[in-house]
């Protein structure tokens, strides 16, 4: 994680004394975690994406091929670029064509030879060859890699390009809109299209959830935040014991309150507290001020640009163990 997972954590300063306290444990399982997702990058389940939540049904699909749309989903962020076509007919995904190009780093290796060999561990090229209606090849390059997975749904045996346990000879589809929703849980944005993305952690005593309003071309417009945790859970006596832990928090959220766009409002209640943030990009008019205030100490253009990054900012947070729970348009 770059920069802009310290200004993710920032817009709840509270997030960084859970995880920090006795939510280690869980905060470690969720990196590593993010670890793995990182290290099969835009692999990214791209077979599974059909799989999660029933997205393949058993009904015989009903469409108008004629009225068939091409859609664009797209994950970008540093050293990393994947792009997924995907054609459709109402609800029945037809075909989907996915290319993702990155650097050896977002693999989890150094060069070339590694990353033939982790490539070769995920055991793709294997899976899909000569399988009707599929095509799957990767490209080793000096510095990155590029992968090329392309289905014709149409024609593919579905048992083969969907990981769903019980996905057999009976499914008939597969389900453009559950396809959308899944590949969003992993981070991917519709191309074109304004949206509020809702990501969510609940746990016993702590709630961290995070709407990111972004302009369907991978910048941020606005993000709000909202925290809940009971003094319990970090083992704090009373809410007096709080208000002493959490004051140069809450001092710096007074500071941050003074600039444009910016609004966090504290409040220490008899079990919990509870932070809810506003960071409405639109509005800021010093963004090296809020980074600063965020404790990133050396504020420049790629700091800037990756705080409006919403792939960042979305793999950051799955990342941190949130969910993406809901799109709102």
């Amino acid at each position: 994680m770059k920069k802009f997972w310290m200004v993710l954590l920032a817009l709840s300063f509270i997030t960084l004394v859970a995880c920090s306290s006795n939510e280690d444990k869980d905060t470690n399982t969720s990196n590593e975690s993010a670890d793995e997702k990182t290290e099969e990058v835009e692999k990214e389940e791209s077979t599974d994406t059909e799989g999660e939540e029933n997205s393949e049904s058993s009904k015989k699909p009903e469409y108008d091929e004629a009225k068939a749309t091409t859609n664009i989903m797209k994950k970008e962020a540093d050293g990393l670029l994947s792009t997924i076509e995907m054609k459709h007919a109402d609800d029945v995904l037809l075909e989907q064509n996915q290319v993702t190009e990155g650097e050896y780093s977002t693999l989890g290796v150094k060069d070339k030879k590694e990353a033939q060999e982790k490539i070769k561990e995920f055991g793709d090229e294997e899976k899909y060859k000569d399988q009707e209606g599929v095509e799957y090849s990767v490209e080793f390059n000096d510095d990155t890699f590029i992968e090329t997975f392309k289905v014709d749904y149409t024609v593919a045996d579905l048992s083969v390009v969907s990981s769903l346990p019980d996905s057999g000879t009976e499914s008939q589809f597969v389900s453009y809109e559950l396809s959308v929703d899944n590949f969003k849980k992993q981070g991917y944005y519709l191309e074109g299209e304004e949206s509020t993305e809702v990501f969510l952690l609940e746990q016993e005593g702590y709630i961290y959830e995070v709407s990111v309003l972004q302009d369907g071309n991978n910048k941020i417009l606005k993000q709000t935040t909202y925290n809940e945790q009971s003094y319990e859970s970090l083992g704090l006596a009373d809410k007096k014991a709080a208000e002493e832990q959490f004051k140069d928090i809450a001092k710096n959220y007074e500071e941050l309150n003074k600039l444009d766009g910016v609004n966090f409002d504290m409040k220490f209640e008899d079990d919990k507290f509870t932070v809810e943030g506003v960071m409405d990009y639109e509005k800021v008019k010093d963004l090296d001020k809020v980074l600063q205030l965020m404790g990133i100490e050396q504020v420049d253009e790629s700091a800037k640009e990756e705080a409006r990054n919403y792939t960042e900012i979305a793999m950051a947070l799955l990342g941190n163990g949130l969910e993406h729970v809901e799109t709102k348009k």
